[in-house]
């Protein structure tokens, strides 16, 4: 962490070296002289990181020099706040007044200079005492003889294979096939209630993968219905366990729910699973104390015969105490022909370096211990070495593995590959102590974290420098689960249990986490990042509120009870990050203010908020300001524009919100405004065509209630087309008049980098403007309630679309050769080259649904469909011809009357051809091509009475 947390520094030092040192003459040389030693403390740090483990005097060294690294930023930061660029940004806005009464006093420090003088005292006078405090530890570091590091350049990862995690291919067929078997074994039918099968295995070892993949298994799918998944919080929370269930069994909406005391939970999940056949898995139960586990016992009493428990657990006391010893299923070792797949998958870019280093790497995956994150850790560690003897050589031979300090022995290799990151890896890395154990961790959150606290330089490309960032330790497989957007990217992921105690045993004594229950506890007062769940009506610690040097602190309230933060608001004045989710807030106090170097805020999922005070908008330092699910929220600050630092405002499902205030528009580097609602009052709200100031928006924005615009040329100068950054793009017409509704979507024209389109409320006759065709990019499109529509656009042309979802489209009554975009003079054509989704609901009218004229055999369409869904469309007679001849998966029809009058009464490929299509004799070599592809997947649901099961799984 140390050498983390020094690069961070002189990262700051270096631009005010070179850009405002002139403004602190006092202090030149002692600024200069510190930046001097601390890049000479730098250059022996990573041996000073690896000796710490053995030497405990080390490990006190390298605490003194971070506490003085901590206190430099500090000062940077008062410098920069009340003396640098931003100090001159708040000047502005009492210019006026200071050449006015240029000869009263101010009360403001930033206009004072009586005032700055004194900051520049204090700031020249702080910075001798921390060159002091340097010098004796850069004089203490001689002792220890560390050896220098020469300067070496960032790692770039060897092409090799997708960061997705590739574990389940490997290795746990047969015991998958075990608890399947347990799962469905008959002989359990007579019996009342559920079994528990445990799983019971070292940490690492693969519990939670062999879990998932049962649990997602089309067998086990079609035969528990619910299915619930629910992580075991250690220390083993009842309520929190309780609550989880609730909210997957969907008794209650999360507001009410989170109220609820556990005889509720009891009854209404008792209620929710009386009679059902369900399967629950409880990941990572510790506790062995029965008293916690009585109370899901009685509540899931009820479940039908054959209801299951699966239970994932490193402790055979657990399974013991559930009494289901006789079910455990000891989970052994991956075997090491098992390890060396998933580590070479990861380590090797081509045929040529499995070669030469398959030796040397198989000696690697010994020190596996079977463990498969160990060899995915390993494996993902050598695509970032050379592919050299030397290089491999220096992993398989490395100190760190006869290391006996190191507490926990999966450590190790996590080890390794930590030492191999960059500075900047590995302080972002570690920041993610901040979350509590298997939180869902947002991409684009944790970027904006990781710049909350310096980690990235906003005056470059910080956004990139940080997407990079978040790949690599991806790649490295520090992260797991990743969660996907619908376009296909990863925008989330979370820690495996093991490596989030690893950045834990990596921060000690600067990230603190605990829950609290309501009892006074002692914090660790030398930490200065807190991670506080609150239960039991429990409120911040008083030694919150008195800790002056605190940098971030993330509060998830567990109980109902409102949280209160006048007082941290007094006191922790040096607080960069504040994340008060879900914290049942109803205001903000107006003492928000006061909190200057405050960079992040998050209060989203506060439902009862309704204002901000003006007061937040003295925060000049703040760069990101999340109000997500603030359902009831009607107001932002009228003087939000001040906030000069500001990048990144979140505001979905703000549905309350009036307007937003026109001094926003002054934020002209805002890089985040996922919701714009238009307001009949533009004197003080913003209009469509002040986000002509906004081109450095990226990713998603939703622009409500478009119809309101009167004049369409005014919603042009909005200028959609000069922003470039932006994926995903969301217009609300509302309703208006058919020609008013086609000119605004002609003028609303985007940047051809757009990749996501959704149109909706719309009563434009055509869907399709002039500028559709240039999307090159686009990827997903959604046309939602379009009830004008009668033909449907051309959108066979659009050549990189991938998904296509059409819904609430009335007038349309015929779907033909128009759709395919197909010319007739055309010699070869292909119609939607990269379509794998389609989807039709609610096109009610809808009765025919034709291919190409002739089916020309020059013409191909749809190369790519894997999935059509069509709902409530009750006219539509058949299916086009063309359908077979695609690579379909799945088919999933509901609600279509005489679509399902031809249901099927056996499962039959040629039978499914035959009848969809409405062709006569087989399905020929074309049913044949649908046989050899994967499952593919027929729903009726409103024939699951007679059926008695939703999906077919065709041979």
């Amino acid at each position: 962490m140390a050498e983390a947390l020094i690069s961070a520094v002189l990262d700051q030092l270096v631009p005010f070296l070179s850009e405002q040192l002139s403004l602190v003459t006092d202090a030149e040389n002692e600024f200069r002289s510190f930046n001097s030693t601390l890049e000479a403390i730098q250059a022996v740090l990573k041996d000073a990181d690896r000796k710490q483990v053995q030497d405990a005097s080390v490990k006190r060294w390298l605490d003194q020099l971070k506490v003085v690294s901590y206190d430099m930023d500090a000062v940077l930061d008062e410098w920069n706040t009340k003396l640098g660029d931003k100090g001159k940004k708040a000047e502005k806005a009492i210019l006026l007044k200071q050449l006015v009464c240029c000869f009263l006093p101010s009360s403001s420090s930033h206009s004072n200079p009586i005032k700055q003088v004194g900051v520049r005292y204090h700031v020249a006078s702080r910075i001798k005492e921390l060159n002091g405090r340097l010098d004796r530890i850069a004089d203490e570091k001689n002792r220890y003889q560390f050896v220098e590091n020469p300067k070496v350049t960032e790692h770039v990862q060897r092409e090799t294979t997708s960061f997705k995690d590739i574990s389940e291919v490997c290795g746990r067929d047969v015991e998958k096939k075990i608890v399947i078997d347990k799962l469905l074994c008959e002989s359990s039918k007579a019996q009342k209630g559920f079994e528990v099968i445990p799983v019971v295995g070292m940490g690492g070892i693969g519990k939670t993968t062999l879990a998932q993949f049962v649990y997602n298994d089309d067998v086990v799918i079609n035969h528990f219905n619910p299915r619930i998944w629910v992580y075991a919080t250690d220390p083993f929370d009842v309520v929190m366990v309780a609550k989880a269930i609730a909210l997957a069994l969907k008794v209650g909406d999360a507001n009410e729910i989170a109220k609820w005391q556990l005889e509720i939970l009891q009854q209404r999940i008792d209620q929710a699973i009386e009679g059902n056949k369900f399967f629950l898995v409880l990941d990572d139960v510790w506790t062995k104390d029965y008293r916690k586990w009585e109370p899901f016992e009685e509540a899931l009493r009820k479940g039908a015969p054959g209801s299951r428990v699966l239970v994932t657990t490193r402790k055979t006391e657990a399974a013991q105490m559930m009494r289901a010893k006789s079910n455990m299923i000891t989970l052994e070792g991956l075997s090491e022909e098992f390890c060396w797949t998933i580590f070479s998958r990861l380590a090797f870019s081509n045929g040529d370096e499995r070669v030469e280093l398959e030796q040397i790497g198989r000696q690697i995956v010994k020190k596996c211990r079977g463990l498969p994150l160990v060899a995915k850790t390993l494996g993902s560690l050598m695509s970032f070495k050379e592919p050299t003897r030397e290089d491999w050589n220096g992993v398989l031979k490395s100190e760190l593995w006869e290391f006996t300090e190191i507490k926990d022995e999966v450590f190790i290799p996590l080890m390794l590959s930590y030492y191999d990151l960059s500075p900047l890896e590995k302080r972002c890395f570690l920041f993610c102590s901040y979350f509590p154990k298997d939180h869902s961790i947002g991409r684009d959150d944790l970027i904006e974290l990781w710049l909350s606290q310096g980690y990235l330089s906003s005056k470059r490309n910080y956004w990139e420098q940080g997407l990079v960032c978040f790949r690599n330790l991806a790649k490295r497989s520090l992260f797991q689960d990743f969660e996907e957007d619908r376009l296909g990217d990863i925008v989330g992921c979370k820690m495996h249990d093991i490596v989030h105690d690893f950045a834990l045993f990596l921060t000690e004594n600067e990230f603190f986490s605990m829950k609290l229950n309501g009892e006074e506890i002692e914090v660790n007062k030398r930490a200065r990042h807190y991670t506080l769940l609150l239960e039991n009506q429990a409120q911040l610690p008083s030694q919150v509120y008195q800790k002056k040097n605190l940098r971030a602190l993330f509060v998830q309230n567990l109980c109902s009870s409102p949280l209160s933060f006048e007082s941290l608001s007094n006191s922790a004045s040096s607080i960069k990050t504040l994340t008060l989710s879900g914290c049942e807030f109803t205001h903000v106090p107006e003492n928000i203010g006061k909190l200057i170097y405050l960079r992040y805020l998050n209060l989203s999922d506060n439902a009862g908020l309704i204002i901000l005070p003006e007061t937040l908008c003295n925060l000049v330092n703040l760069q990101t300001l999340k109000l997500d699910d603030c359902f009831f929220l009607q107001r932002l600050p009228k003087g939000i524009g001040k906030l000069a630092s500001l990048r990144h405002l979140h505001l979905l499902h703000t549905f309350n919100l009036e307007r937003i205030p026109k001094s926003l528009r002054e934020l002209t580097n805002l890089q985040t405004l996922d919701e714009f609602r238009l307001a009949p009052d533009e004197k003080e709200a913003m209009t469509l065509q002040d986000l002509n100031q906004f081109n450095s928006l990226r990713g998603s924005i939703t622009i409500w209630d478009i119809g309101k615009v009167e004049d369409a040329s005014e919603a042009e100068k909005a200028q959609l087309k000069n922003k470039e950054h932006l994926d995903d793009l969301v217009l609300h017409f509302e309703k208006c008049g058919d020609e008013h509704a086609t000119a605004l979507l002609e003028v609303l024209q985007p940047h051809p980098n757009l990749k996501s389109l959704e149109i909706r409320d719309y009563y434009g006759t055509t869907a399709f403007p002039s500028w559709m065709i240039s999307l090159v990019h686009l990827k997903r499109l959604e046309l939602y309630e379009c009830p004008a529509c009668e033909v449907l656009p051309p959108f066979g042309k659009l050549q990189s679309l991938e998904s296509l979802e059409m819904v609430s489209m009335e007038k349309v009554e015929r779907v033909g050769g128009e759709f395919l975009g197909i010319e007739s003079h055309a010699h070869t054509t292909i119609s939607f080259p990269k379509l794998k989704h389609l989807q039709f609901r609610y096109l009610e009218n809808w009765k025919e649904w034709e291919g190409s004229r002739g089916d020309s055999s020059s013409t191909i369409i749809m190369p790519c469909l894997s999935s059509l869904e069509i709902g409530n469309c009750n006219k539509l007679e058949a299916l086009p011809n063309f359908l077979r001849k695609t690579p379909l998966k799945k088919l999933h029809i509901d609600d279509c009357e005489i679509l399902e009058e031809k249901r099927l009464e056996y499962v039959n490929v040629e039978e499914v051809v035959k009848i969809l299509t409405s062709e006569s004799g087989d399905g020929g070599e074309n049913a044949e091509r649908w046989r050899h592809e994967e499952r593919l997947v027929l729903t009726w649901p409103f024939y699951i009475s007679k059926l008695h099961i939703a999906t077919y799984f065709l041979p």
